[in-house]
């Protein structure tokens, strides 16, 4: 999978900055979620557009808004 657009938010919302990096799906039961690796760490990425580790409601344009929260001291 190619890089994507990710961007880093912290717990109220607020934009830290944007990161552009490999992401991968796993398998937990009927859903997938996506994680990215951030300052080393495995971090779950999520969409503003939905729930994109439903792979039956998810769309592709669920990938034009990725963000992921960190806590204060990552």
């Amino acid at each position: 999978m190619k890089k994507v657009r990710i961007e880093v938010l912290d717990k109220s919302g607020k934009l830290i900055e944007v990161i552009y990096c490999k992401t991968w799906m796993e398998s937990i039961g009927n859903f997938n979620p996506m994680f990215c690796r951030y300052n080393g760490r495995r971090t779950l990425v999520q969409s503003k557009e939905g729930d994109i580790s439903d792979p039956f409601r998810r769309e592709e344009s669920y990938l034009n808004s990725l963000y992921i929260t960190i806590k204060e001291n990552n």
